[in-house]
């Protein structure tokens, strides 16, 4: 069974999930991915190219040198495998929500690198106080996004 959402809809459930973010920098890229992605329809254009690609250049620059920091670790957290806190805010959406969001339509290794490229978006600040290290994981996940070759099997 498959859910209908209006492109409005699906920008505005991810505005609404963004506002809690801790990351202001990540909940704009998602923001922004949204608008690309649901509104604009240019899903080809910023998975293909990095030049022009401000939301590209915002995650690369934020890999070299993150413009946040965040200093609480939430270690019980870490262990919980259903409905972790890092993943869910207060209006009761999950990562999982945005992630399935952001790769509907797609497949393969495109979906599984969007998808992980949104977890880590997602979850910037909340898990790990190393930023630095989760932006280069958001990078490196849209780099294979990015650079890879559609596999065909026959």
């Amino acid at each position: 069974m498959s859910k209908k959402m209006t492109a409005t809809d699906a920008v505005e459930l991810v505005k609404k999930y963004s506002e809690e973010m801790p990351s202001k920098a990540a909940a704009k890229v998602l923001n922004d991915m949204a608008q690309v992605i649901f509104v604009k329809k240019e899903y080809d254009a910023f998975s293909s190219r990095r030049e022009g690609n401000d939301i590209y250049a915002l995650i690369a620059s934020e890999a070299e040198n993150p413009t946040e920091k965040f200093e609480s670790e939430d270690e019980a957290d870490k262990a919980v495998t259903n409905h972790p806190k890092r993943y869910l805010n207060k209006s009761g959406i999950e990562a999982i929500d945005i992630i399935e969001l952001f790769t509907s339509g797609i497949t393969g290794g495109a979906a599984f690198n969007l998808g992980t490229a949104v977890k880590y978006l997602a979850r910037l600040g909340k898990k790990t106080k190393n930023v630095q290290e989760e932006w280069k994981k958001v990078k490196w996940y849209m780099d294979r996004l990015i650079d890879a070759e559609n596999v065909e099997i026959q």
